[in-house]
């Protein structure tokens, strides 16, 4: 594996980690105040962010099955840190 797909991998693992910790944050403030137009908000634009990455992703040369095996392994460890974290 050469430097510069190091350095690609590198950045989608930040990105990823990015939205996992942007995703706990919104998870944490929503279950303290119990806001449904917050809710509303924060899924639209978690939804929003997530296809301009998608965007991002494509110009700088990731394929689908690289960029499909990230958001799976951030789905699985966004599905199991809230139950640590949060409960």
């Amino acid at each position: 594996m050469n430097l510069e797909k190091k350095r690609l991998y590198f950045q989608m693992a930040i990105g990823n980690l990015g939205m996992l910790l942007l995703g706990l944050a919104m998870l944490r403030y929503l279950s303290e105040f119990h806001d449904s137009l917050g809710q509303g908000l924060v899924l639209f634009g978690l939804i929003f962010v997530l296809i301009y990455l998608r965007f991002l992703e494509d110009k700088a040369g990731v394929t689908r099955r690289e960029s499909n095996l990230s958001k799976i392994i951030l789905v699985a460890i966004f599905l199991i840190a809230p139950f640590l974290l949060l409960f």
